[in-house]
């Protein structure tokens, strides 16, 4: 072998840890980035597919119409506040009948 040779195994062989770890970092990182450009081809357009999937369920109970709400307004009324706000005859105090026993002239 020639004196050249024997100087870069030499130094080959002096610094063979730190190369080693230098060409596992580097396959790491290109593995890392491999992975990430994968994934975001795979998964971009089929997160898209999903959310466009998704989208008129979402735009349909987004809003509700006028009547829907007239109509959740009213069952919620009668089930909360029948007969606190505006008396009925039926829940009133003052019946007829007691209005005749009171009224002694």
């Amino acid at each position: 072998m020639s004196q050249a040779k024997v100087d870069r195994y030499k130094e080959e062989k002096k610094n063979r840890k730190k190369i080693q770890k230098k060409k596992k970092a580097k396959q790491v990182v290109e593995v890392l980035v491999c992975a990430a450009i994968l994934g975001a081809l795979v998964g971009f357009p089929l997160g898209r597919h999903a959310y466009q999937k998704n989208y008129d369920k979402r735009q349909a109970n987004k809003t509700i119409s006028a009547s829907v709400y007239d109509y959740w307004g009213q069952q919620y009324w009668a089930a909360n506040y029948a007969g606190t706000v505006f008396p009925t005859a039926s829940n009133s105090d003052a019946t007829p009948v007691d209005a005749s026993g009171t009224d002694t002239e």
